[in-house]
């Protein structure tokens, strides 16, 4: 599956990057807001029952922000960079 939520690549290369029973899910592309809404809802549920996991590369805190937007230019993540707002969420893979 790959899950565009930025717009970064054109639907006919994601498309072209899946496997033959892949699914390729665009939160821009011209589906229905009632068709987006269902794949965010399925998309969801494969996260509940833990068939899906999102690749986390880094975990900043808010005060680290300019430090995340650093480490994403140089073109090395390997996942997502996220972005913690307070303290409750504590993840493994904390930036130093």
């Amino acid at each position: 599956m790959i899950f565009d939520a930025v717009g970064k690549l054109l639907p006919a290369q994601g498309k072209k990057a899946l496997k033959p029973a892949g699914i390729y899910l665009n939160v821009h592309a011209d589906a229905s807001r009632t068709e987006k809404l269902e794949h965010l809802l399925w998309l969801k549920e494969l996260i509940e029952a833990g068939k899906l996991k999102p690749v986390i590369d880094r975990v900043y805190p808010m005060e680290q922000i300019v430090e995340a937007h650093r480490y994403v230019e140089q073109g090395h993540k390997k996942g997502n960079v996220a972005i913690t707002v307070g303290s409750r969420l504590r993840l493994d893979k904390v930036a130093p």
